[in-house]
């Protein structure tokens, strides 16, 4: 029996970030085979379904994943906190549809995995939640990262990575959370919001069973360059010559702007000339990944978005009330066909 059968990573994109998904997918493959991975897609394959052949991972289409008042999230939202927003409420239906899936990975995917998720396994054994901080140690010595009064701003806690185990407190947990995503999963600082990220500020004071991963090797990113340090040992990644490299968080990484290691930090190749292989090696499976091919595409939900906009402007003439009626009618009857199929294959 595979020692994976009841684990699952999973990401999230749209289909201009898919280099960055296969990416992820190929570094997972590597490094955990038998694990399994799959892409939830954020956009939709109508009319371009080729890009399917391009895939060599399980793609699901985020309209088959029972969303109820997706359709509103779609016109409520722009295109990252759409991507953000719908983060729960697949957590929620893989474990009410797949019992067999008992623990749960979610990447970003601009992330890549060098070393065995052993261990994260093994703490969702223990514990229910698992996440991690931006930084572990302060940050404002250093001019080149995030301060740390960003962080209260944008979250302690970086939503790029979140494992969960199959449990009544994940159940709660992602009750409460999805409540929120429905309508305040914005990326408005002004409101205290930051998509699905602020809200995670709460989970170690809500539910029991969270565990804060403090290991410097998980999610390393630009943002705590300050104190991490990487080193190729027999061609492994080592942090800090002590822990060895689970995953980097390529967040804020360019294709187009090569010499720059992030945007969210000044820090340069000749400052950090540790970080030179692993960003260059990243760019190169981004280009080997097409990542010139997938940026081409166009989001959908976004000319869905504005086709709904454009009909409501224009419903104040009668010629247009009838197509208005006609639209509404055609969510309506989309909106009460995936509840019913939410409900059926809880039922299952």
């Amino acid at each position: 029996m595979n020692k994976y059968s009841d684990k699952l990573v999973f990401t999230i994109c749209s289909i201009n970030y898919l280099a960055q998904a296969l990416t992820l997918g190929h570094s997972l493959e590597k490094t955990n085979p038998g694990v399994a991975f799959r892409i939830y897609l954020v956009d939709s394959l109508f009319g371009r379904e080729n890009i399917k052949e391009k895939i060599p991972f399980t793609l699901i289409e985020i309209q088959d994943v029972p969303i109820f008042d997706f359709d509103e999230m779609c016109l409520r939202y722009n295109q990252i906190e759409l991507n953000t927003s719908v983060k729960p409420f697949i957590f929620d239906y893989i474990l009410k549809s797949e019992p067999l899936i008992n623990q749960i990975l979610y990447l970003d995917p601009d992330i890549m995995v060098f070393h065995p998720l052993d261990d994260l396994f093994l703490k969702l054994g223990k514990y229910n939640i698992i996440l991690t901080p931006h930084i572990l140690t302060p940050s404002n010595a250093c001019p080149h990262v995030p301060s740390e009064r960003s962080f209260l701003g944008t979250g302690i806690f970086n939503l790029g990575f979140i494992c969960l185990r199959r449990s009544n407190t994940v159940e709660c947990f992602l009750a409460w959370w999805k409540d929120r995503m429905v309508d305040q999963g914005y990326c408005k600082e002004e409101e205290q919001l930051f998509f699905d990220q602020k809200w995670i500020n709460y989970v170690p004071a809500f539910f029991d069973g969270v565990h804060i991963e403090k290991g410097r090797g998980y999610n390393m990113a630009s943002w705590n360059l300050h104190e991490r340090i990487i080193r190729e040992i027999d061609s492994k990644y080592v942090v800090n010559d002590i822990e060895p490299l689970v995953f980097y968080h390529f967040s804020g990484y360019s294709i187009s702007t090569p010499e720059k290691i992030s945007r969210h930090t000044t820090f340069t190749f000749e400052l950090r000339p540790d970080l030179k292989n692993i960003v260059s090696n990243y760019h190169h499976n981004l280009l080997t990944n097409n990542e010139y091919f997938f940026k081409t595409f166009s989001y959908y939900f976004g000319q869905y978005k504005r086709d709904i906009m454009r009909i409501n402007a224009l419903k104040g003439s009668s010629p247009f009330m009838k197509i208005l009626r006609r639209v509404k009618y055609k969510l309506q009857t989309y909106k009460i066909a995936r509840h019913n199929s939410f409900v059926n294959n809880i039922n299952i």
